[in-house]
């Protein structure tokens, strides 16, 4: 892969993969809201989401900035996008829409108080340069705000050999694709690359244990939907990974060993573009 060939999308956009993102999102809600809440997102800004998928931030952002505001999310699947407008209409949300688009090349005839994004720019070749284009449609002194996730500390106490694997699966396939699973920690040089301030960053995540955590759930979903790419690149093939019972068995040993484990750790970082505010 040349270094300007994006990442493969290996995770796609069916109907499965895109209830497993709204799944997904409840299990980091709460922490991208923190993100946003020190970031400064407030009532009546209008933002930009970037690779909104089936909306779950877009809704977020859209819970701050209230009616008096507007969110626009821009993700490059139709299918994605379809699915987000109408649960847009089902939650009455008339502050936040969608369009299809690739918000790496598209032209806005407006600016925006804020762009905002999670888990998007792990599948940029160039996220710098991703990140100098959303700037370009930010008022001054207008926020920039990612939460990128961090692979880099995996682990479960006491040791839990299931759950390593499993990461070590997940995480092995991500890298095949191309996708940079420690785009967090790489968020201030991406910052600083794009002509921006070196921006604040906040570690966000979860330690989980016990019969009842969704953590689970949440892991062996991105498996699932990574199995097939898995099998291609050579990571692990579906008869290893038994993934029908994998939940209940990792459930199992977690539980057995009274472990604590560490899912994916998300950073965010945010900033302010320079310029005199409005």
């Amino acid at each position: 892969m040349s270094s300007s060939s994006p990442p493969e999308y290996v995770l796609g956009h069916s109907k499965a993969e895109l209830q497993r993102l709204e799944e997904q999102a409840q299990f980091f809600g709460d922490l991208t809201a923190l993100v946003f809440r020190e970031a400064g997102l407030a009532e009546g800004m209008h933002v930009l989401d970037i690779g909104s998928g089936p909306g779950d931030v877009s809704f977020l952002a859209g819970r701050f900035v209230g009616s008096s505001g507007s969110v626009l999310g821009i993700d490059r699947s139709e299918e994605a996008v379809t699915a987000a407008n109408a649960r847009a209409r089902a939650q009455g949300a008339k502050q936040v829409s969608f369009i299809a688009g690739d918000a790496g090349t598209m032209k806005f005839k407006r600016t925006f108080d804020a762009v905002v994004g999670r888990l998007v720019m792990m599948y940029q070749s160039q996220p710098a340069e991703m990140l100098r284009h959303l700037a370009a449609h930010v008022r001054p002194g207008g926020l920039l705000i990612f939460h990128e996730i961090d692979t880099g500390h995996l682990v479960s106490h006491p040791h839990v050999p299931l759950f390593e694997q499993i990461t070590s699966w997940i995480v092995s396939t991500l890298r095949a694709s191309g996708a940079d699973q420690l785009m967090g920690l790489k968020l201030r040089q991406t910052y600083i690359d794009a002509g921006l301030p070196a921006p604040k960053m906040l570690i966000t995540g979860r330690a989980d244990g016990g019969a009842d955590s969704p953590a689970y759930g949440v892991l062996v979903a991105v498996l699932r939907a990574l199995l097939p790419a898995a099998e291609r690149f050579g990571v692990v093939g579906a008869k290893e990974v038994q993934i029908d019972t994998l939940t209940a068995r990792l459930r199992d040993e977690v539980v057995a060993a009274n472990a604590t484990i560490l899912p994916p750790l998300l950073i965010g970082a945010w900033a302010s573009k320079p310029g005199s505010t409005r």
